[in-house]
């Protein structure tokens, strides 16, 4: 597909604006080959960004969300990763791609799983607030956003409760690293069957090899306050 190929080289030289007007004209009158192009493209390095700016206020097509996804759970750029996140959450809603990303963390591809961890992130809901409020918490926010947030909230504890077993079950450095700074630490707020996990969760992060994880735990006990970085992701390792 070399007028594709010709665009990608455009956006990489400079000229944007143009290559991304031009690549959504031709999305209107796509074929497979087109859609294929672009499905390969999002795993090449470089060019996957071209595609990325395409749907950044486009739609995306049921047919590529799933594509759109993995591009996501597969870079390794912590916050590059959300150039495909948030396209498929304006146009599918937050429901469909956390549920699709949640479905990742509870496989057995490890690289997948800290990919998928990673890509949550960006999967959040943000809670709306008005001025002069007493605390951001989901309380005083505006009544559509609680709404919002709590027609997920089957989602949410879904979240909750993976991070949690699978922190604790999953002995991968990557995937701990990823999932500590969102791992809720209070038994308040989980099921009875899980309270005892939430104990054995931070016992395990105080006691690890991991630099990082020891930090972040500490910090999600309110004991530190200052903030590291997280390590890049690596392949996976046990330890």
């Amino acid at each position: 597909m070399d007028e594709w190929e010709n665009l990608t080289r455009q956006y990489a030289s400079g000229s944007q604006d143009e290559a991304v007007r031009v690549g959504r004209c031709k999305l209107q009158r796509a074929d497979e080959s087109d859609w294929q192009w672009l499905a390969d493209a999002l795993k090449d390095p470089m060019e996957k960004w071209f595609v990325a700016a395409i749907f950044r206020g486009c739609p995306v097509p049921k047919r590529f969300v799933e594509t759109m996804l993995r591009a996501a759970i597969h870079e390794v750029d912590p916050d590059s990763n959300r150039q495909f996140i948030l396209p498929c959450v304006e146009s599918f809603g937050h429901r469909k791609v956390n549920e699709f990303l949640l479905n990742v963390v509870e496989g057995d591809d490890d690289v997948e799983i800290a990919g998928a961890v990673a890509a949550l992130y960006w999967a959040n809901m943000q809670i709306q607030f008005t001025d002069n409020v007493p605390q951001l918490t989901l309380d005083y926010a505006t009544p559509e956003s609680r709404k919002e947030f709590l027609a997920l909230n089957d989602v949410w504890e879904r979240k909750r409760e993976t991070f949690l077993r699978v922190f604790v079950n999953n002995y991968n450095v990557s995937i701990r690293q990823r999932i500590i700074p969102s791992l809720n630490l209070d038994e308040s707020a989980y099921p009875d069957e899980l309270k005892p996990l939430v104990q054995h969760a931070i016992e395990i992060a105080r006691n690890h090899s991991d630099e990082y994880i020891r930090h972040r735990v500490e910090v999600q006990l309110g004991n530190e306050r200052l903030l590291r970085p997280i390590p890049n992701r690596r392949p996976p390792a046990i330890e």
